[in-house]
């Protein structure tokens, strides 16, 4: 799933909830509310990005080390092919 469907879920989840709120009797601002659930689904997407991006466990680190040597190692093999 993208960003943008996961919007459009959200919007349609967040319009027909106010809805059935007003048909209720609440008075409710869709506007209002679709901005809380976007910022808050914004945050969590930050939050996963930055923790899928470190690494946290003794194995991811010791595979960031293997990958930065293995990356080295091409980068000097280029550099004697040039």
């Amino acid at each position: 799933m993208n960003m943008e469907r996961i919007k459009a879920i959200a919007t349609i989840v967040v319009t027909a909830v106010v809805n059935i709120a007003n048909v209720m009797g609440y008075a409710m601002d869709a506007d209002v509310w679709l901005n809380a659930v976007l910022s808050v689904l914004s945050a969590i997407s930050i939050i996963y990005a930055w923790w899928k991006n470190q690494n946290i466990t003794d194995e991811a680190q010791q595979a960031q080390l293997v990958l930065n040597q293995l990356k080295n190692e091409r980068k000097a093999l280029q550099q004697k092919g040039e």
